[in-house]
C-alpha cells in the first residue's frame, strides 16, 4: 500500500471525523436517507455489536478521513446455539476517493481481518450501486451470499389502531419490571433459538452500564399473557439520542407522492413523510418473540404500544422482519411505509454452512435497531 494511505483501528478520538464522513455519504433511493450518529459515533456502534471493530482509512498527505468500515461481533443464535458472529456495516467512502483503488485497499484489510470467518450485512435494495459492487466479483471482495430480505415497516401512530386490529380479548398486556427478569430470561432462553441470527439477550444487564443496552429499561418491554402464560414479548427503543435517520430529499415519483400522501394522512390518518432535511421521529420495536410465532400475540402487543404512544412526540413505530416471517400478518391492516433490504452472508471461502445446515431453524430474524 502507498504510504500516503493508512488503514488503522478507529478510536473514540476519531468520532467527530467519522460523523462527518457518515453525514457526507447518504443512502441513495427514491427517498434519500442518511443514518446519522450524533453526538458520538461509537454510541450507536456499541449497540450494534457488543464487541465493536471499527476501521478507517486516512489520507496522510491531505490529513483527511477517506473511508470507514465496521465488522464488530455480537452473540446471536446459530443452529440453536449461541455464537459470536461478525456484522458488517458503516462502509463509507468519501466522494473524493471513490474508485477501485480505495475499495481494493479496504477489502484487502477486510480479508486480513476476517480470514476464515463470515459476517452478516444488510444493504438497502434501492442502493443499487452497493448491490452492483458486491455482485461484481472484484478481486479482494468477499463472496456475498444472499440470505433473504428484510422488510422494515414505518407504521403511522396517528391511526385508529383498535378499530383496525380487533385485539384478542383474552390477551393481557403489561409492562415489565425488575421482578420480571427471571421470567423474561427463561422465555428468551426457550424460544430465541427458534430463529436463525436472533440476538442473545442478558436481561440482568438492562438498566446497567453495559453499552450494548444503551437507553434500554425493563419498563420498555411489554409482556403478553394468554390467561396466565407468557406467550410474547417485545420492547420499544427510542434511539434518537445516539442514532438518527434524516430524510434528506425525495426523488422521482416520490416528490409528488409525498405531498399526496401527507394530505391524505392529515385527513384520514397515516404516516406523514417528513419534509426534506428533517429527522424521522420514531420509536423502534425490538426483541420480538412470540410462542409458536403467532401473529395474534404480536398484534395485541402492537395495539397496546401504539395506543400508549399515539399522543406522544413520536410519529411512527419501526418494525422489521424477514420477508418470510408470518409475523407480518400482525401489521397487514395498518397504514405504513415499507423499505426492503437485502441480507447477505459474506465470506472469502465457500458459502457459510448456516442456512442449509441440518440444525438450522426455518426462520431468520433480523433486528433493525441493531443494524
Amino acid at each position: 500500500m502507498s504510504q500516503r494511505f493508512n488503514i488503522r483501528p478507529a478510536t473514540h478520538n476519531d468520532s467527530e471525523a467519522l460523523i462527518t464522513l457518515i453525514n457526507s455519504t447518504p443512502q441513495p433511493g427514491s427517498i434519500r436517507l442518511n443514518f446519522e450518529r450524533t453526538p458520538d459515533f461509537f454510541h450507536a456502534t456499541e449497540t450494534t455489536t457488543s464487541e465493536p471493530d471499527v476501521w478507517l482509512m486516512e489520507d496522510t498527505q491531505e490529513q483527511r478521513l477517506v473511508a470507514s468500515f465496521s465488522i464488530g461481533k455480537r452473540f446471536v443464535y446459530i443452529n440453536g446455539k449461541k455464537q459470536l458472529t461478525r456484522y458488517g456495516n458503516d462502509l463509507r467512502i468519501h466522494e473524493d476517493y471513490k474508485g477501485g483503488r480505495t475499495l481494493f485497499r479496504l477489502f484487502k484489510k477486510y480479508r486480513e481481518l476476517m480470514q476464515d470467518e463470515w459476517m452478516q450485512t444488510v444493504i438497502l435494495e434501492e442502493n443499487t450501486a452497493s448491490i452492483d459492487t458486491v455482485g461484481s466479483g472484484r478481486l479482494t471482495l468477499p463472496n456475498y451470499h444472499p440470505a433473504g430480505k428484510l422488510l422494515t415497516h414505518m407504521i403511522a401512530l396517528n391511526q385508529n389502531i383498535r378499530r383496525i386490529t380487533c385485539v384478542q380479548s383474552e390477551h393481557r398486556i403489561r409492562r415489565a419490571s425488575e421482578n420480571d427478569i427471571d421470567i423474561l430470561q427463561t422465555f428468551f432462553d426457550k424460544y430465541s433459538s427458534e430463529k436463525q441470527f436472533y440476538p442473545c439477550y442478558d436481561f440482568s444487564k438492562i438498566d446497567s452500564n453495559d453499552q450494548y443496552y444503551r437507553n434500554l429499561n425493563l419498563s420498555n418491554y411489554y409482556l403478553c399473557f394468554n390467561k396466565q402464560e407468557l406467550v410474547a414479548v417485545t420492547g420499544v427503543w427510542d434511539q434518537k439520542s445516539f442514532k438518527q435517520t434524516r430524510f434528506l430529499s425525495y426523488h422521482g415519483n416520490m416528490k409528488v407522492l409525498r405531498h399526496i400522501n401527507n394530505i391524505s394522512s392529515k385527513i384520514l390518518g397515516g404516516l406523514n413523510l417528513p419534509s426534506p432535511g428533517s429527522l424521522g421521529n420514531y420509536i423502534s420495536l425490538h426483541s420480538i418473540l412470540c410462542k409458536d410465532n403467532e401473529p395474534a400475540f404480536l398484534k395485541s402487543l402492537i395495539t397496546e404500544i401504539m395506543t400508549e404512544h399515539k399522543k406522544t412526540q413520536y410519529d411512527a413505530l419501526i418494525l422489521g422482519l424477514d420477508e418470510q416471517d408470518q409475523l407480518h400478518d400482525a401489521v397487514k391492516n395498518l397504514k405504513r411505509h415499507s423499505l426492503i433490504s437485502n441480507h447477505y452472508l459474506a465470506s472469502y471461502g465457500d458459502q457459510p454452512d448456516v442456512l442449509n445446515h441440518p440444525s438450522a431453524p426455518p426462520l431468520i430474524y433480523l433486528e433493525p435497531s441493531r443494524l
